[in-house]
């Protein structure tokens, strides 16, 4: 069957091929433009599905590549130089090794042995600053607690309640030289005599004059706080509270043991216990000044703690003199153990947990912040509550408590980029150098009044009793000055190979950053490779053949001038034309 066709029809066909033509023109020329080969999905849903995978998977290369990668390795970076500077006041030229080294080649000759002390103190605290270094502002050994520095960075009041947690193995000996009266000797007391005995009264001899061997459990902080006595307010006959009718404040009184009132209670600051504290049978063998009363289970066993706030010679000697006896120092936070108390806690079971808990209100600059090591209350600066910190250590004793911080690098592939305080920044660094310098002060004060006992001998003003009480003097301070001389000599050996021991730990932090550098560094190539070939494979799917197009664009062009030019001449014509 014929089928007719009119001009018309013919008209609307060509235009409607030329629009078809214009429409892959401007196709093509949006592709230029964009340099993509689609715009929209429905230009080609296979190419556009397999690009929204593939820029997924980039943009996953790129966050770990570019930015964790990155951020990992500047933490490591930062890191490693923050170790470096440790070890070089550690074990570098003139660090502490070094300087402990020239102190014991050169100490017989040398008469400013506290100078090296200083320095040594210098570099301690060197070494506690560098703990304070971070990352973008977040603390690098702090575990996750960022925003907090490792050291107190200025002098601060601000009370804690720290508990350590040790065990028997902790337990550490020194030396003590008992030197009796002869630290307070002077040209005015030397002589000086009891009035009712009429002895002398600085009568240490040489024969008093003694090395001792004393135990102890050797705390982080000196110059805790002082054991507060016991207060409490003052009642009349009735029973009735009483105020000063000036100021309307309470009247205190000290409390006394109802058992011995001659005997002052304290407020149970620092607590020595040990047992198994998380189960029924937990037992407290040492505890402060306990007010004995039905409420104490009878399974608890306590005992009074001798307090002094400083180390006098009467706080040493004191476990000396007493096997069963149990000294805390305040000043310098050790808790000494007379000889049998030493022997019952030894024979406990290396695994049986022992806790020492004090207060510290007042600190310096550089100390180390013990939230950060140890269970610690610490009072709310503006709210009447306490914060806690570390509440799983007592829960489980065993746990190492480190706060790792990891960094994504890869599917399902991490890296730790921190190194906690407890690798490097023990305590003990500044300890050890603060107890040094207690050692050289106490010889030095020796020496001293042996030089001026020896002064007054010389000066021919005494003679006599006064003079035989001088000779006898310089014979004991002689020994005594002997003593501490070897006791320094001695410390300063030990502090060697502790410093050794400090100077492993470094080089094992060292090693560690270093290879997780290494690794990472590793890592980094490998997200190079891959994020460059994803980056091929991403263009090969959506970029545009430049070449390619213009060769189209070239030939639509030609088409859709020849389809112009022949639509044209069609559109001359009509059926009129035909017919006639």
């Amino acid at each position: 069957m014929a089928m007719r066709i009119t001009t018309k029809m013919m008209q609307n066909t060509s235009i409607r091929n030329l629009n078809v033509n214009k429409r892959y023109q401007e196709k093509l020329t949006n592709q230029m433009a964009t340099g993509k080969k689609i715009t929209r999905p429905s230009d080609d849903p296979v190419t556009a599905i397999r690009a929204l995978k593939l820029n997924a998977s980039l943009d996953k290369i790129d966050q770990y590549h570019d930015r964790n990668a990155k951020d990992a390795q500047s933490w490591l970076d930062l890191t490693d130089k923050a170790i470096s500077t440790v070890f070089t006041a550690l074990g570098g030229e003139s660090g502490m090794r070094e300087l402990i080294n020239q102190a014991i080649n050169e100490y017989q000759d040398n008469k400013d042995i506290g100078a090296t002390v200083k320095q040594l103190l210098s570099l301690a605290q060197e070494i506690y600053s560098v703990g304070n270094a971070d990352s973008a502002g977040r603390s690098l050994f702090t575990g996750y607690r960022t925003d907090l520095p490792l050291a107190f960075i200025a002098d601060k009041t601000e009370n804690y309640k720290i508990t350590e947690q040790f065990t028997n193995l902790d337990i550490n000996k020194m030396t003590y030289v008992g030197s009796g009266c002869l630290k307070e000797l002077n040209e005015g007391n030397f002589n000086s005599k009891d009035p009712n005995t009429g002895d002398y009264i600085m009568d240490t001899s040489e024969y008093d004059v003694t090395t001792n061997e004393i135990y102890r459990f050797r705390l982080a902080y000196e110059n805790t706080d002082v054991v507060k006595e016991q207060m409490t307010q003052t009642v009349d006959a009735n029973g009735r509270p009483q105020f000063d009718p000036n100021t309307g404040e309470p009247l205190m009184e000290i409390v006394k043991d109802p058992n011995d009132p001659a005997r002052t209670l304290y407020e149970p600051d620092v607590k020595f216990e040990f047992g198994d504290f998380n189960s029924a049978n937990g037992t407290t063998i040492y505890s402060i000044n306990p007010v004995y009363d039905d409420s104490v289970p009878p399974n608890k066993l306590s005992k009074d703690i001798q307090f002094f706030s400083s180390g006098t010679e009467e706080a040493y000697m004191t476990v000396v003199n007493d096997p069963d006896a149990v000294v805390y120092i305040a000043s310098t936070g050790e808790l000494l153990l007379g000889k049998n108390v030493k022997q019952s806690v030894s024979e406990l079971t290396h695994d049986t947990e022992i806790r020492i808990s004090y207060e510290k209100t007042n600190w310096k600059k550089n100390d180390l912040d013990p939230v950060h090591y140890f269970y610690t209350e610490r009072k709310h600066e503006t709210q009447d509550r306490w914060l806690k910190y570390n509440e799983n250590f007592l829960a489980d004793p065993t746990a190492s408590g480190k706060q790792i911080i990891e960094y994504d690098i890869g599917n399902n592939q991490t890296i730790r980029v921190n190194t906690t305080a407890d690798e490097l920044f023990t305590h003990d660094i500044g300890r050890d150098v603060e107890e040094l310098k207690r050692m050289v002060d106490d010889e030095s004060v020796i020496k001293d009044n042996l030089n001026k006992v020896k002064e007054l001998i010389d000066s021919g003003k005494y003679t006599g009793d006064d003079l035989k009480q001088l000779e006898l003097q310089k014979a004991a301070l002689e020994k005594a000055e002997t003593y501490s001389r070897d006791k320094v000599t001695s410390r300063l050996k030990e502090l060697l190979t502790v410093f050794d021991g400090y100077i492993e730990n470094v080089n094992t932090a060292t090693t560690n950053c270093g290879s997780r550098g290494s690794r990472l560094t590793l890592i980094q190539n490998r997200l190079g490779t891959q994020q460059t070939n994803y980056k091929e494979l991403v263009s090969e799917n959506e970029d545009a053949d430049y070449a390619e197009l213009t060769v189209q664009l070239g030939s639509v062009k030609m088409t859709y001038e020849a389809a112009l030019s022949s639509i044209s001449y069609v559109m001359q014509t009509s059926l009129l034309d035909y017919i006639r």
